[in-house]
């Protein structure tokens, strides 16, 4: 089985500016990676990349063993911030459906029967199919987010790109998303990258880990990226990791991060 993504000596530009340097790294057909870095370090640059919205790049990526703008029927991004005007009165059921119908390149007044079925289905899987007919613009921001990973799921894809998708969210709403994203997980058999600012809630699905600042600082399982020289070389001197008996605990200024050193 191809790996999910794999990327070679790649470097990202925005017109002669490097945005990301030297990238190289593989991810398997199944597995999770999360994606770290401060604020302006890449993370969104390389998603859309990956997603093929993004194009001025050298050194090799293949997605699935394709070319991203050759592969984007394989691949679901979810932005940080959804586009969908709330003006426009759209049922969940109708922003879930979007999601097939334009990656068939439909355009249809009323959802075919065979979209309907599996938004029906997929919003479902989410835990929404009591809000099917309610408006999106009317729901709670736990249950938009989901909305939208329902969206990004009718498609079929075999990777889904994740930027922020805890951002803005309460508590319990992160509860929620992330429970979502741990069935995606163990039900999907999909690839997942997630960026993140806080990786505590997303720990227990993350395979890989990769920390970046304009460049990639490291890339591994959990336990053997985040260590206490390379938090500090990404979030500055003040950063620290510490082991506190079988876990190890990131500070990194505005959020703590563990990792279960029992970890498989």
């Amino acid at each position: 089985m191809k790996a999910s993504v794999e990327a070679r000596n790649l470097t990202i530009y925005y017109g002669k500016q490097v945005a990301l340097s030297d990238v190289t790294f593989q991810l398997g057909a199944s597995e999770t990676l999360l994606l770290l870095g401060p604020n302006g370090a890449g993370k969104t640059t390389l998603l859309r990349t990956i997603a093929g919205f993004h194009t001025q790049y050298t050194g090799e990526l293949l997605i699935f063993g394709k070319k991203p703008e050759e592969a984007k029927e394989l691949v679901s991004y979810v932005p940080q911030s959804h586009s969908l005007n709330e003006n426009v009165p759209l049922t969940a059921l109708e922003v879930v459906a979007m999601g097939a119908i334009y990656k068939r390149g439909l355009i249809h007044r009323k959802i075919p029967p065979e979209i309907e079925e599996r938004a029906l289905n997929v919003l479902s899987f989410v835990g929404l199919e009591n809000v099917a007919n309610k408006l999106f613009r009317n729901l709670s921001g736990g249950q938009k987010q989901r909305v939208l990973l329902a969206r990004a799921l009718v498609s079929d894809p075999k990777l889904l790109l994740l930027d922020e998708p805890l951002s803005a969210l309460d508590p319990s709403a992160r509860a929620e998303v992330t429970s979502v994203l741990d069935r995606i997980k163990k039900k999907k058999n999909i690839a997942m990258i997630i960026t993140t600012h806080d990786i505590n809630p997303l720990l227990e699905i993350g395979d890989k880990v990769m920390l970046i600042n304009r460049r990639m600082i490291a890339f591994g399982k959990p336990d053997e990226a985040l260590t206490d020289e390379i938090i500090k070389s990404v979030y500055g001197p003040m950063a620290r990791a510490i082991k506190v008996e079988e876990r190890l605990y990131c500070i990194t200024g505005d959020f703590h991060i563990h990792v279960r050193r029992d970890r498989k």
